[in-house]
Formats: structure tokens, C-alpha cells, sequence
């Protein structure tokens, strides 16, 4: 009886243990359906409604034709076209000194002078010297005038004519010499005056004034012409062969020079001269140019950058040279197509110019490449182009 009362009590045990799991198992889906629901009203809209993020922004500009003149570089020295080392032509102590060492002088301005007495003293003794042989010239003429006449009277003898005419021959001659003699007296005491025989410009005095001087000393100073001036210059036999064939003359060309700071030089200067031989050791040839000097910025013996430029222009293709870019493969631009997509493009480049580099292949006039903002962009996305500043330079097929 006991085991039979018991049943039912354990199977009403065993029903509420379940019932009490089962709505324990739906109180649980609730409460996670609950806060799924709630996910779902609070959380963001997927990825198909998020907005799409903004093509990047790039500055391009568009290669064009630009007239370029061909341009050569060569490394040049400034030569003075005259230049003078000034030397006393006669022995004695300088007396003055009359200019300023740097300074520019005229042709005919004294820059020396040496202690003139001495030969002052010359030019007198000779003058004086001069003046006898004068008086004994007279006296052997008369002699000769009267013996002619004598003999031919025969009133003398023929020997004494003769005595009288070589006498008087004698007389001449020591008149020429003693004029001789006050000529060099006199150009001696010129030589004491030591002037520029041109205009330019004079550098450091050798000598101060009470200093003995000759022509055994060093030159007392160096005159240097200033304007114009020589600009020479090595040319490979190469490209002289090259010119020589394209029938390019001397009269095309225009001759520039690129100064220590970088500045070009205002004045252009013409070719005037070639050497006849190349330099053994380098088979150059030497050329020579003319170049004005009104502002006295070029200096003998300074060391330029000269730059042979043709007179006529040719139109060439080029880009900024903040375009290019260079990889294992050579080098190429990014080039942005009317759909705004980016491309690479490789292309064969040319000489710089200035900001500019002249590209042989691989572009054409008006194609757009990116000239700032590459790090942003690869190949195949859509960017957002604004055009660089001077993109509004002429652009022609």
C-alpha cells in the first residue's frame, strides 16, 4: 500500500520539476528575444545604408607644348679681353703713386710717376751737347764754303778742300748724334711718367712710393680691361662635329652665364672665335665668346657656368616635374582619364628645364597628371581632380 500511495506523489514531483525547467527555457528566449528587438531599433543601419566615403582629392595639370630652345651647359672661365702688367722702363725711386689699387682709370691717367731730376739733368746736358755740335757745324761749313771758293781760284790746294769737307761731313754727323742722344734724354725722362695705355681697371700696387725700380723689377701693378670681356669655354669634338653637320653657325646660338648665386646673367654674348686644335687631353675644343661687362659683375679669370642656347625655338611636350615618378620599370606618371579614374602611364623623359622636364613618349598634350597627392591614390579609384595653379597656360595639340 505504501509503494502504491507513493507513486503518484513522485510522478506530481517529477511534473512540476519539468514544468518549472520548460518555463525557465521561455523566460530565457524571451528575454533574448527582448534584447534582440531592442538591438535591432537601436543599433545603425547596415553597410548598404551607411553613405559612401568621398573620392580623394588630387591637384593635376595637363602636359603641353612649350617652346624650348636647345640648351647646352659647359663650365667657362671669365678672360680679360686686355690685360696689361705695367713695368718702369728706366731705373729710379717711384715719387708717387696716383691712383686708387681696385679702382677704374682712363687711358692717358698717370698711375706712376719715378724721381724725374735726374733725367731732367740728361735731357739739359744733351740739348747743351746738342747746341755745340750745332755751332761746330756752322764753323766747318764756313771753313768748307770759303776753301771751295779758294781752290777754285787756285789760290789753295786740293788737299786742304778735302780736310775742310770732312770736316764739315764730321760736323753733321756729330749734330745727328748729339740729336740722338737728346731724343733718348728726353724719352728716358718721359718714361718717368707711367701712364694706363687703355682703360680698365688696376689691381694691387707691387711697390710703394720711395721704392727703387727698373726694368729688372716686377711689374709695378696689372691693368685689366673690363669691357667687354671673354667668356672661354671646352667643347667635346663630338658635339662640335654635331653642330658642324646640323649647319648650325655661330650667328644661331646665344651664349649665357649662370653667375655664382644662381642668377642668369643679364647680357647675352655671341661666339666670335674656335681653336684650330683640340686639347690632347681631353679632345675639346676651345671656344671663345664675347660678352658685355657695363656693370662690372664678371671678373678676370672667375669660373662660370656658360649656357649655349639656339636663337630658334622648337615646341616640345612637357610636365611638372613634381609628376614624375620612377620605379624599378623606368618612369611613369599617374594620369587621371575623363572619368576621373587614375592610370599609370610610363613614359620616356627628356632634359629639365627649369620646374619642367620634357617628355619624349608616352603622354600627349592636354592629358592631366597628378601632381600632388599621390600617396592617396593607386591605380583604377576614382579621385577628385583639382587643377594646379598655371593650368591655365595654353595647351596646344
Amino acid at each position: 500500500m505504501g509503494s502504491v500511495a507513493g507513486l503518484p506523489a513522485r510522478a506530481n514531483g517529477n511534473a512540476e520539476r519539468a514544468a518549472w525547467a520548460l518555463g525557465r527555457r521561455l523566460s530565457g528566449l524571451a528575454a533574448l528575444l527582448v534584447v534582440a528587438l531592442l538591438a535591432a531599433c537601436g543599433s545603425p543601419a547596415p553597410q548598404a545604408q551607411r553613405k559612401a566615403s568621398p573620392p580623394p582629392s588630387v591637384v593635376v595639370q595637363a602636359a603641353r607644348m612649350k617652346d624650348l630652345s636647345e640648351e647646352r651647359s659647359f663650365t667657362g672661365r671669365i678672360e680679360a679681353i686686355d690685360k696689361v702688367q705695367l713695368i718702369a722702363r728706366v731705373q729710379g725711386f717711384l715719387k708717387a703713386r696716383d691712383f686708387e689699387e681696385g679702382a677704374e682709370v682712363k687711358k692717358g691717367q698717370l698711375l706712376f710717376e719715378i724721381e724725374p731730376e735726374s733725367f731732367q739733368i740728361a735731357v739739359s746736358a744733351a740739348d747743351a751737347n746738342l747746341a755745340n755740335a750745332k755751332a761746330a757745324l756752322t764753323l766747318a761749313q764756313q771753313t768748307y764754303d770759303r776753301t771751295k771758293q779758294l781752290v777754285s781760284q787756285n789760290a789753295q790746294s786740293q788737299s786742304q778742300f778735302d780736310s775742310a769737307l770732312a770736316t764739315l761731313m764730321q760736323a753733321k754727323a756729330t749734330v745727328e748724334a748729339q740729336q740722338a742722344a737728346l731724343d733718348a734724354a728726353k724719352l728716358n725722362l718721359s718714361y718717368t711718367r707711367i701712364e694706363a695705355p687703355m682703360d680698365g681697371r688696376v689691381g694691387r700696387a707691387a711697390y710703394s712710393v720711395g721704392n727703387l725700380v727698373g726694368p729688372t723689377s716686377d711689374p709695378l701693378v696689372t691693368l685689366v680691361a673690363q669691357d667687354p670681356v671673354y667668356v672661354t669655354f671646352p667643347v667635346p669634338q663630338e658635339m662640335l662635329l654635331e653642330v658642324r653637320k646640323a649647319g648650325i653657325s655661330a650667328d644661331s646660338l646665344d651664349v649665357k652665364i649662370k653667375l655664382a648665386d644662381g642668377s642668369i646673367y643679364d647680357h647675352v654674348g655671341r661666339i666670335r672665335f674656335a681653336d684650330v686644335q683640340a686639347t690632347a687631353s681631353t679632345d675639346a675644343v676651345m671656344v671663345r665668346a664675347t660678352m658685355p661687362n657695363p656693370d662690372r659683375l664678371l671678373v678676370d679669370q672667375e669660373l662660370v657656368n656658360v649656357q649655349v642656347i639656339t636663337k630658334n625655338a622648337k615646341p616640345k611636350l612637357v610636365i611638372s616635374q613634381s609628376a614624375l615618378l620612377l620605379d624599378q620599370q623606368g618612369p611613369y606618371v599617374l594620369a587621371v582619364g575623363p572619368d576621373n579614374k587614375v592610370a599609370i602611364k610610363r613614359i620616356t623623359t627628356g632634359e629639365q628645364r627649369g620646374p619642367l622636364i620634357v617628355v619624349d613618349s608616352g603622354l600627349k598634350a592636354g592629358d592631366k597628371v597628378i601632381v600632388s597627392g599621390h600617396q592617396k591614390v593607386r591605380p583604377g579609384m576614382v579621385v577628385a581632380p583639382e587643377m594646379a595653379s598655371d593650368a591655365s597656360a595654353p595647351v596646344t595639340e
